[in-house]
């Protein structure tokens, strides 16, 4: 009987995984409509492969290059804008 119970558990949480996954990748807005398709598909069909999916969706925001001159006025390269020859000009 508490076998039967911890197999339960077991599969009620793959399956919480599975569907909090799938939610995620539909989500994302990375992928075309294939992709999902197919990345769904291979969430409930092969055991196991929610965890890579899962874990390659950690971050869903792509990542931005960190340019110091952006954020920081006060180096001397943040007011430099590019003229139509090319030749920056404070």
């Amino acid at each position: 009987m508490l076998l039967w119970i911890g197999a339960t558990l077991v599969g009620l949480a793959l399956v919480l995984l599975n569907a909090r996954t799938t939610v995620r990748i539909w989500r994302s807005g990375v992928y075309e409509r294939g992709q999902l398709l197919a990345q769904a598909t291979m969430i409930w069909l092969v055991p196991g492969s929610v965890i890579v999916v899962a874990y390659v969706l950690t971050d869903d925001s792509p990542r931005r290059a960190l340019d110091p001159t952006a954020s920081n006025s006060d180096t001397p390269n943040a007011s430099v804008t590019v003229g139509s020859g090319g030749v920056g000009a404070p």
